[in-house]
């Protein structure tokens, strides 16, 4: 980092601009901090220029998907969290209280636990913490916890920073499902064996590739021409086979409460997916945290195999 100038003034680093800058930084968006903070917008940014006016380095790059730490602000970032979190420790010390659980937590996933998995999981966490906030990131992209983009993370996949807190929670598994209303449209029956697959609507993912691989792997001509339906969206694809359109792979765990759905050939598992659980190396050091973390933790062992 470079040497501050010689009129940096020391004295105008109040507190209300460390909690703008570790809200931003934790948010990456002026609006999001705003809401942490409960101010405004304008406010947020004014404490984030008048920061960089005073430290004469530009803290935060502006992208179009908000606001991104720069070399430097990772470099402060560190301190600042600790001064946010011994003036937090030091007011609630003050009001006669131990710290509970309350404030903002951001979570990411895919697509297809934001939208039918983890809101029922997440209500009575909610419930029990009334000042509990849950942010929830529905995302198949790869956010980056370590650049604050979310805290905690449920992915299919380890990630790579090494910094991160992991837990494997097991794994999840899709099999093949049709709706009763197609397989009576169809008047072909519920298929016994990989043969009689040969000729019914697929539905798919985007490039069909997966669809046609496991055909020739069970011995069935499937044609990227028999994927009625392709989308690159789970959610997408669990509504196409609701819908009648065709048999498809799902989460066992979703299709099993859904009473209109059929497993088809149930001895044989589409794919077998590892769940995990990943936060920030602060899970230790915060309450909200770890008991969002905790929570999840717990009720997801209800979803894995």
């Amino acid at each position: 980092m470079t040497p501050r100038s010689p009129d940096f003034d020391l004295a105008g680093v109040d507190w209300s601009l460390i909690r703008a800058f570790v809200a931003v930084v934790r948010t990456g968006n002026l609006t999001r901090a705003a809401k942490i903070l409960k101010t405004t917008q304008p406010t947020v940014g004014r404490q984030i220029r008048r920061l960089e006016e005073l430290t004469g380095e530009v803290l935060f790059d502006r992208t179009i998907a908000g606001l991104r730490p720069t070399a430097e602000a990772a470099q402060l970032y560190e301190r600042a969290e600790a001064v946010d979190r011994a003036v937090t420790q030091f007011v609630t010390a003050l009001r006669g209280r131990p710290a509970g659980v309350s404030g903002t937590v951001r979570v990411t996933s895919s697509q297809i636990f934001g939208a039918h998995i983890l809101p029922a999981l997440i209500a009575p966490l909610l419930e029990a913490h009334p000042t509990l906030e849950i942010e929830l990131l529905v995302s198949d992209a790869v956010d980056n916890l370590l650049r604050r983009e979310a805290d905690i993370a449920v992915r299919f996949a380890p990630p790579d920073q090494a910094e991160l807190i992991t837990r494997r929670l097991g794994s999840v598994s899709l099999g093949l499902y049709a709706s009763r209303a197609y397989l009576d449209r169809t008047g072909r029956g519920v298929p016994r064996a990989a043969a009689d697959l040969a000729g019914h609507r697929v539905v798919g993912e985007e490039e069909g590739s997966r669809a046609v691989a496991f055909g020739r792997q069970y011995g069935v001509a499937i044609r990227k021409a028999d994927i009625g339906f392709r989308s690159a969206s789970m959610p997408a694809q669990r509504a196409a086979i609701l819908a009648g359109i065709g048999i498809g792979p799902m989460l066992v765990h979703l299709a099993e409460i859904e009473p209109s759905l059929v497993r088809i050939l149930p001895d044989i598992t589409v794919a077998t997916l590892p769940l995990w659980l990943v936060a920030h190396d602060d899970l230790p050091r915060s309450a909200r945290l770890r008991a969002v973390f905790d929570h999840l933790a717990a009720e997801l062992k209800r979803v894995v195999d």
